[in-house]
């Protein structure tokens, strides 16, 4: 039969109720049905017609079947074709359970007239007694995945399948990258044979390999390790140590200076060592040192199955990642770098990791920090962090958006700008990286603001010269609180940030900063700060007694000793 569906200080604040999720995690299986399972065998691609086929376990009263967006403002799907199969038909090498289903799907080419946002959708099958059932690819499946090319072009876009957090079949929908090519293809198939075949060579090395978000930074954690390993180690300790960087970072230049050990980024150096590396020593996860979001390759897979130490971008606290770092999470860490006893419990007791592997190390960043602000330059950095619901969306979505409309207001609220100007304090606005390409929508008039990106210009700088922070839930605020200067937190979102990602703290009432919903109060606390010369309030600095295990500018020191006492 064939149907066609439309469709202050003490471990007491730390919450251990979940969070929502983010974009980056799955929908959790437990909210689908655990009795019957519904898995590709086959997938089939003719020109733009894709088509999956699957099996059932259990003969199958099918509702509909849909591609479904994963974002949670804006929840979208589509319906998709399907017919259910005769029974005594088989797949080629594929034995069919008893009582069992054969379903096929339709995913494109009759349904043309999808309009997709970017990111990733997942396909669902809905019985009619209201089971959601996650379809999931077998390993057969996922293995021709990494060598075969399921790319279905779209204009400037492309829609791939991949396997997502326990198997799922998702749809990635994305621009076309430089990457996609069947160059790039062709040199990391090569770059992976050569290896097997040279392992036993690359196994004695004892190589790291270091990063930072998509390998286009050099101002984090990990660029703060790597120059403290070059600047110390004796030359055979630091000889296999690399530094992975795109060649168009506004860092490159600057870490010319360590000569071989800094890789361009998708050289084939780089495709080795990612393949050799003994462990990974990073601020963000395993991915971030390869292609981002790739269609499905071999490189990829053995990369998930290396070491990392987890050197951490921001202290845990503030947003709930325990679905995508913890254990058992879609990017699992093997040591989880901590900065006191506070943040360790809840990496202990949220992630699933042991006491040993989530060691106390504090920032290697912060071994440089220092108060640098004058008093002859004031000016308060204003740094929101990004929303999962945002990113890659239009520019028009963008800018009907809550979160630019606050923050526009904000910049250009006449009352602020005459304030500011009177005190001569200046606003720097500093935008997400992931949310770079909406900077236009938040020009101003306001001759006092200054729009800039991140990796645009050294974040600890900026950090340092600030007088004070202005943020919402960004972990940024660890290093301004760690400096001993006000922090402002303006939560307008916040339940919808509540039911996105969750935090581990009770944030209306165990911040280390000034909390606000409104601007009204927003701009009353700035104005406060301003005339109190940005002090900041006792109740907040006596948090840090128990916040910062170590404020003695050694730990980089102490995360190179941690790496050799595991014998890395």
């Amino acid at each position: 039969m064939s149907r066609n569906n439309g469709g202050t200080g003490s471990s007491r604040r730390i919450r251990k109720t979940s969070g929502a999720g983010n974009d980056s995690r799955m929908q959790s299986n437990s909210e689908c049905s655990g009795n019957r399972i519904i898995t590709v065998t086959r997938l089939k691609l003719k020109g733009s017609d894709f088509t999956v086929y699957a099996q059932a376990d259990k003969a199958l009263k099918i509702e509909k079947a849909v591609l479904k967006y994963r974002n949670i403002v804006r929840p979208t799907e589509y319906p998709l074709k399907y017919e259910l199969l005769p029974k005594e038909r088989h797949f080629p090498g594929r034995q069919q359970a008893s009582g069992g289903q054969l379903l096929q799907i339709r995913i494109w080419g009759s349904t043309g007239n999808m309009t997709l946002s970017e990111g990733d959708w997942d396909v669902y099958v809905y019985t009619e007694d209201g089971e959601a059932l996650p379809v999931i690819l077998d390993g057969g499946t996922r293995l021709k995945l990494l060598f075969g090319n399921y790319e279905i072009p779209k204009g400037d876009h492309i829609l791939f399948p991949m396997a997502s957090t326990n198997h799922m079949l998702t749809f990635r929908y994305r621009l076309r990258s430089d990457y996609d090519s069947g160059i790039t293809s062709a040199k990391q198939n090569l770059v992976y044979v050569f290896y097997r075949l040279t392992k036993p060579i690359w196994t004695r090395k004892k190589i790291w390999v270091i990063y930072e978000k998509y390998c286009t930074e050099a101002q984090d954690n990990g660029c703060y390790f790597f120059q403290y390993c070059m600047e110390n180690l004796p030359e055979e300790e630091k000889k296999y140590i690399y530094y992975i960087l795109d060649r168009n970072s506004a860092q490159w230049d600057r870490m010319q200076k360590y000569g071989s050990n800094v890789v361009p980024f998708m050289s084939a150096r780089h495709i080795l060592y990612l393949l050799a590396a003994r462990i990974y020593a990073a601020p963000d996860a395993k991915f971030h040192g390869f292609v981002w979001k790739p269609k499905p390759n071999i490189i990829s897979r053995e990369i998930s199955k290396k070491q990392i130490l987890f050197l951490q971008h921001g202290v845990t606290a503030l947003k709930r990642v325990d679905k995508l770092f913890g254990k058992n999470g879609s990017a699992p860490m093997t040591y989880f770098a901590v900065t006191s006893e506070f943040e360790q419990k809840i990496v202990t007791e949220n992630f699933g990791y042991a006491k040993e592997n989530v060691p106390i190390l504090g920032f290697t960043r912060w071994d440089v920090l220092e108060n640098k602000a004058r008093p002859d330059e004031k000016n308060i950095l204003i740094m929101p962090t990004w929303r999962p619901w945002l990113e890659e969306q239009s520019d028009e979505v963008f800018r009907e958006s809550e979160y630019c409309r606050r923050y526009r207001q904000l910049l250009e609220n006449p009352e602020l700008g005459a304030f500011l100007r009177e005190n001569n304090v200046k606003i720097i606005f500093h935008i997400h990286p992931k949310m770079k390409e909406f900077l236009e929508a938040f020009q101003t008039e306001n001759d006092q603001v200054k729009l800039i990106v991140q990796g645009s210009q050294p974040l600890n700088e900026l950090i340092m010269k600030c007088s004070m922070l202005i943020t919402d839930y960004s972990s940024v605020s660890w290093d301004v609180h760690y400096l001993a200067k006000p922090v402002l937190f303006y939560q307008f979102d916040y339940d919808l940030y509540q039911q996105a990602n969750g935090s581990y703290l009770d944030m209306t009432r165990d911040l280390f900063g000034d909390r606000c919903l409104d601007q009204e109060c927003l701009v009353k606390n700035i104005k406060e700060y301003i005339e109190n010369n940005f002090k900041e309030k006792e109740r907040y600095a006596q948090m840090r007694k128990e916040h910062f295990a170590y404020t003695d500018h050694n730990n980089s020191r102490r995360t190179l000793e941690f790496l050799k006492s595991r014998g890395c």
